[in-house]
């Protein structure tokens, strides 16, 4: 399938006259065809993915904005990383418009305030090392076109993520991701199959970027923060099944570890003791060079 014709989403023109059943469906079905298209631009992610890790690993920063649905879904994103892979909040932010400094829902009428856009750019004090993802499914958002303006002239790198082809946003990244998931279930509606591409870009994004910095041990969040039992438990799981040990021996060392999965996994596959392990961990961009290094 090409993503031509992935995008080609099932249109239904009568919804109000189906079951409840039917409409759960339609919703579903017109949103089946994604996947195939977000897959179209796996190339493009990845080099989007490259240069964030990149910027990431010079002490740069991520930026996530966007208006409406797309600068919630920047917001979502953003909120997520830190935990996940451990890394200081100052060096992934977002902005919805409307939304300022907390983040919050942002307002729909603020996507035309061009002028914000600016202001909040300014505000990150987006520059030279950052790297900006812009977010705006029809690529012509005043907000956000005036955010990556301003971002670009301040010398930070752009991500454009758009699901239609050729935009005015587009003409300003540096790399390109466009996802035409076609006409919506319901006409406009793009926090459906837009917002669905939309999230999967950044999934895929962030995640690989993570990955690249070296927050990925194998297929595990090895720099997950412990902040709940349902957590401790998983990094557990994580130490015990990249060691080989049992889970207690593992908890023990995450304990000895102060809760540092990687510095547990370096303290229990070499001879170091928990603080040489700690030390060497965070002296290495992966565990696998943390521990080459202690052998």
């Amino acid at each position: 399938m090409t993503p031509d014709e992935a995008a080609a989403a099932p249109i239904v023109p009568a919804l109000d006259l189906l079951s409840t059943s039917d409409v759960v469906g339609a919703v579903i079905s017109g949103q089946a065809h994604v996947a195939a298209v977000v897959a179209g631009a796996q190339t493009e992610i990845a080099a989007a993915a490259d240069l964030i890790a990149q910027a990431y690993l010079a002490g740069g920063r991520l930026i996530l904005l966007g208006a409406g649905t797309s600068g919630r879904l920047a917001v979502m994103e953003a909120a997520e990383v830190p935990g996940t892979y451990g890394i200081d909040p100052a060096r992934i932010l977002a902005r919805v418009a409307g939304g300022g400094a907390d983040q919050l829902v942002g307002s729909d009428a603020a996507e035309d305030e061009a002028d914000l856009g600016r202001q909040d750019v300014a505000a990150l004090k987006v520059g030279q090392g950052d790297v900006l993802v812009a977010v705006a499914a029809s690529g012509r958002t005043p907000y956000t076109l005036c955010a990556a303006e301003t971002a670009r002239s301040a010398g930070a790198r752009i991500v454009s993520v758009t699901t239609v082809p050729g935009s005015p946003l587009a003409a300003l990244a540096d790399v390109v991701i466009e996802v035409p998931v076609g006409e919506e279930v319901v006409s406009g509606s793009t926090r459906l199959a837009a917002g669905t591409a939309q999230k999967l870009v950044l999934n895929a994004l962030t995640t690989t970027a993570m990955v690249r910095v070296g927050r990925v041990h194998e297929h595990y969040m090895v720099d997950v923060v412990a902040a709940n039992d349902k957590l401790r438990d998983r990094i557990s799981g994580v130490v015990a099944a990249s060691t080989g040990t049992e889970l207690g021996q593992a908890r023990s060392a995450l304990e000895r570890c102060d809760w540092n999965a990687r510095a547990a996994i370096v303290h229990l596959l070499t001879d170091l003791d928990p603080a040489q392990a700690r030390a060497t961990a965070a002296a290495h961009r992966t565990v696998r060079e943390a521990v080459d290094a202690a052998r």
